[in-house]
């Protein structure tokens, strides 16, 4: 009996120490990321059977974990800090694979951990394979964080979806890119564009650097099968009322660039035919004047391909060659590097006729040289004492400048040794000429006078043209038939899409659907709104952070930012009955229930705070005060065994 009277105050001192045991341990971990206070609380202890004298009663203490109650959210300048507001709580697994059991966390102070065994081998900027080590974000236990990667299809996050760890190293997504499949162009055509009949042409001859006002121009962006951003441009001309072609062109400098030019017209002595190639900003002009003698233009591409052949500035990055129509020559660069435009254009010329007459052999007595012009001859007999033949030609150029009518129509002059000129005044008044030669009275007859050169006296017809039509620097595909009602607003309900496809000179392709329901046919002009597509290039990514909605956003080397993982928060039914385990995390048990995971933008259970933390739950003021009033309970059973003491030894001094 005497002891049992004891047994109330050590109970009550035993539960009072473990209880201010508990409010030492929070306090201690007022600072600690996710920390959740204990409190303690009190049971009553009563005799099973009050006959029996042995434990009158007494108390024990009892813990309650209060794991559900949010702890305090701290805001920080670090891109994966996480704070969870509300309810919930982070998916963590301690192993790569997820296979042995899931943990859960409040703490979302996150880091970047590299992973055992885990490496990748990528592309170094020099062109060599290296191998890296894969990083993962992870908690302060080194667990890895869990999160879902979108849909492959549809882009998509989706919360039951399977949970793996969220990979954001700089190569995480180097290997991974989509396709652009879709796009959407908003603009408006002006009603006003004059109506072009070859649509092909126009884009060709703006490509080679002839800009055309009827021809409407605007740059897209695609990711193509390769998963690297290309660029294009799509070609608008008015057809008819109403009605326009549309084509895509394609850079293909990457592949050696081969331009064609085109002559054109009838070759006539005079014509001018200009090539200029720039080559690095510099042009430089082949330039090719027709004698009238090459017969076609066949003659006068080959002429012009070996004066461009000959020009030692061009040849030194661009080959001329014949191409398959008479007038048509190739431009291709010597190197797939070598960047070039080119141009061409032609005159038609004016050519007066031109006749050489040769006099040749030794002049003796008696030897007759005759020319005739139009008819009229003349005639020089040698005396035998010229000596030369250059004399005999000058007496015989006198002989033509004395006739008047000869002389209106035709200019005779010297040319070089033995040679008479006969150059027609004006072009368009051609004129016939011989000669002859006598040796009357010469012992050796080696005298002779010919017609040595005779150039066609034309007018010239303006016929003559010259263009570049093609360069296989760019691809244009067909054009597509766009047509719009008398609303301004496309065809059909919804209007047909319009199907590109379109090929890299590096065999990539870019297959895809453009929406044309926003585009309009006003007289306002060209007027770009919009553009957009889908896809996503192969890129390395350069920095991470998380969003209010828990989305992992990656920004890339290429300038763009995406969502490449959703972070779900695990909510409980009961998450105070979780065990807490050694680093803040928890597990589930029979009590909890197991998690419901879930997107915190669609829960109304809790939301997330970027550049934040959550740190413990515990009070200072509340742990220092329930501190206080469980000291005062731990002195009054102290008072009371100390009084229960005293009253046994006065007791027991009585019964002595």
């Amino acid at each position: 009996m005497a002891i049992g009277l004891f047994q109330p105050a050590v109970l009550g001192m035993k539960s009072q120490a473990h209880a201010l045991d508990t409010i030492g341990i929070n306090v201690a971990n007022v600072n600690t990321g996710g920390y959740k206070r204990t409190d303690t609380r009190f049971e009553t202890l009563i005799s099973k059977t009050l006959s029996q004298q042995s434990d009158l009663g007494g108390v024990k203490p009892k813990d309650y974990q209060r794991i559900g109650n949010q702890g305090f959210i701290n805001a920080s300048d670090r891109d994966l800090d996480l704070a969870i507001n509300g309810d919930g709580f982070f998916y963590v697994s301690p192993t790569f694979t997820v296979s042995d059991e899931i943990f859960f966390t409040r703490d979302g102070s996150f880091e970047m951990g590299l992973a055992d065994a885990q490496t990748s081998t990528v592309t170094a900027d020099d062109g060599s394979s290296i191998t890296i080590n894969n990083g993962y974000l992870v908690d302060k236990n080194g667990y890895y964080v869990l999160g879902t990667a979108a849909d492959a299809t549809t882009g998509l996050f989706t919360a039951t979806s399977t949970l793996a760890p969220v990979r954001i190293d700089e190569w995480a997504f180097v290997g991974q890119s989509t396709p652009t499949t879709t796009a959407d162009l908003s603009l408006n055509l002006p009603t006003t564009s004059a109506i072009v009949a070859d649509h092909a042409g126009t884009v060709a001859t703006a490509l080679g650097g002839t800009n055309s006002s009827d021809l409407h121009v605007y740059s897209i962006e695609v990711v193509d099968s390769a998963g690297a951003k290309r660029s294009s441009q799509l070609n608008f001309t008015k057809s008819a009322d109403n009605t326009w072609q549309v084509s895509a062109t394609t850079d293909r400098n990457s592949s050696p660039q081969a331009d064609t030019i085109i002559f054109g017209g009838t070759a006539e002595a005079g014509d001018v035919y200009n090539v200029t190639v720039t080559l690095g900003g510099v042009p430089t002009t082949v330039s090719y004047t027709s004698l009238g003698t090459e017969g076609s233009l066949a003659g006068i591409r080959t002429a012009v391909v070996a004066a461009i052949n000959a020009n030692a500035t061009i040849a030194a990055s661009v080959t001329a060659s014949a191409g398959n129509a008479n007038g048509e020559i190739t431009l291709t660069a010597n190197a797939a590097a070598t960047s070039f435009t080119s141009s061409t254009s032609v005159s038609d010329g004016t050519t007066a006729q031109v006749d050489t007459v040769t006099l040749a052999g030794a002049p003796e007595l008696n030897d007759q040289y005759s020319v005739s012009v139009d008819g009229t001859t003349f005639t020089y007999t040698s005396t035998g004492a010229e000596g030369t033949i250059d004399v005999i030609r000058d007496n015989l150029l006198a002989l033509i400048n004395a006739n008047a009518p000869t002389v209106a129509s035709v200019i005779a002059t010297a040319s070089g040794s033995n040679d008479i000129r006969l150059e027609a005044r004006s072009a368009g008044t051609p004129f016939t000429t011989t000669a002859t030669s006598t040796a009357a009275g010469g012992a050796v007859p080696v005298n002779s006078a010919t017609l040595a050169l005779a150039t066609a006296n034309v007018t010239g017809t303006n016929d003559n043209t010259a263009v570049r039509v093609s360069s296989t620097s760019f691809q244009t595909t067909s054009p597509q038939t766009l047509s719009f009602g008398g609303d301004g607003l496309p065809t059909g309900s919804p209007p047909a899409p319009l199907t590109m496809a379109l090929t890299f000179a590096d065999g990539a392709t870019s297959n895809f659907s453009l929406d044309i329901a926003d585009m309009t046919q006003f007289g306002t002009g060209f007027v770009p709104f919009s553009y957009s597509h889908n896809g996503e290039a192969s890129a390395s990514m350069t920095s991470v952070q998380f969003d209010d909605a828990g989305h992992v956003l990656g920004s890339f080397t290429d300038g763009t930012e995406r969502f490449v993982y959703k972070i779900p928060v695990g909510i409980f039914q009961n998450p105070d009955q979780l065990e807490m385990l050694n680093g803040m995390v928890f597990r589930e048990t029979p009590d909890s229930g197991s998690a419901v995971s879930t997107f915190a933008d669609v829960s109304d259970r809790a939301d997330f705070i970027p550049f934040a933390f959550e740190t413990s739950n515990v009070d200072l003021a509340t742990e220092f005060t329930h501190m206080i009033k469980v000291q005062k309970a731990y002195n009054s059973s102290a008072t009371v065994f100390r009084t229960v003491d005293e009253m046994l030894i006065t007791g027991r001094d009585l019964k002595a």
